[in-house]
């Protein structure tokens, strides 16, 4: 019995000592975890740094420093999506996907463009869907192409690219885009026979091709009085490049 009581005493002692070395254990790794995040911290903070000093630089440039190229695309015609006066002194094309992220940030500044300017600009979407990266490009293609046929384009754009987040996840969105054309009071049976016919598909995909065939690979792709221009990076950047091409003689 003595003996038992005293091996019981041996246990504890050892049970103690465990105790202590998994204590110890632990606050060195506590120790070890508080350096990587220092060091992480220090590294996000330098990275922001080297972030914000190229995005200063960026937004202080010139804003006539996005470069222009030459590019031949296709003539602008009775098939084409436009807005605004033809015989406008300043045509810009976009070549746009409603499901691009990038398209949905350039998509306020170019309707205050368009707002701001008037009959001064004349602008023609395009369809570009890239349907290699975006699982709803074609669809959403197919949505915006079915309210141009009942005059409420500009109106659908306005809900696909606001409410983006809503259905670029979907395996199918088609209800939610429905839902969008019974918001326009369209008539909602053309709306799904427009958006599902060959019609539609065939005159997304020649856009499509005529975009490739001009050497377009990248959306929004601006082309401003028959140049390809890099993308501005302001209002202002973008305002600039248009009003020197009001003031060319």
């Amino acid at each position: 019995m003595a003996e038992t009581q005293k091996l019981t005493k041996k246990e504890k002692k050892v049970l103690r000592k465990q105790e202590w070395q998994d204590k110890l254990a632990q606050e060195q790794k506590n120790q070890r975890l508080k350096k990587i995040g220092i060091w992480i911290g220090a590294i996000a903070i330098i990275i922001a740094s080297v972030g914000g000093l190229i995005l200063f630089a960026t937004s202080s440039s010139s804003p006539t420093t996005p470069t222009q190229t030459s590019i031949n695309v296709k003539p602008i015609s009775s098939t084409d999506v436009t807005r605004g006066n033809k015989n406008a002194k300043v045509t810009l094309i976009e070549y746009s996907d409603f499901q691009c992220p990038a398209c949905a940030a350039f998509h306020p500044l170019v309707n205050q463009l368009l707002s701001d300017y008037g009959n001064k600009i004349y602008f023609v979407y395009r369809f570009f869907p890239l349907t290699n990266i975006h699982q709803n490009a074609m669809i959403s293609a197919q949505a915006g192409y079915a309210a141009y046929k009942q005059g409420k384009f500009w109106e659908m754009g306005d809900l696909l690219f606001n409410n983006q987040n809503d259905w670029a996840d979907l395996s199918d969105p088609t209800s939610v885009f429905v839902g969008y054309a019974q918001k326009l009071n369209l008539d909602v049976n053309k709306f799904k026979e427009d958006m599902n016919s060959d019609q539609t598909k065939n005159f997304i995909r020649s856009e499509q091709d005529e975009g490739n065939n001009a050497g377009i690979t990248y959306t929004p792709s601006f082309i401003l009085n028959g140049k390809l221009i890099s993308n501005p990076t302001s209002y202002d950047a973008f305002k600039q490049l248009i009003d020197n091409e009001l003031n060319k003689k």
